[in-house]
């Protein structure tokens, strides 16, 4: 594979990545009338990106809240779905 190919695939990936930390952030917004500190993804692949997102509480570490995101289908998921993903700081 030729640099530029590696480089393209590359680019193409983390837009796939950012659009999915984007829409799961809104959705958060959208159901939690709360503004979300960011997003971060776990899980990447063609078929189901499984996002995290943040938000600010009373306590540390900020709460946390999962998305899956498939296509057009976006839903928040419980952290049992997820923990296989998550590290030991939580």
């Amino acid at each position: 594979m030729t640099m530029l190919k590696r480089l393209t695939a590359w680019l193409e990936q983390r837009r796939s990545k950012q659009a999915a930390v984007t829409r799961a952030c809104a959705a958060f917004r959208a159901s939690h009338r709360v503004e979300p500190m960011g997003g971060h993804v776990l899980s990447h692949d063609p078929q189901r990106t499984i996002v995290r997102v943040m938000y600010v509480t009373d306590h540390i570490p900020p709460n946390r809240i999962w998305y899956a995101i498939a296509g057009d289908d976006i839903r928040e998921i419980p952290f049992e779905e997820v923990a296989h993903l998550e590290g030991p700081w939580r």
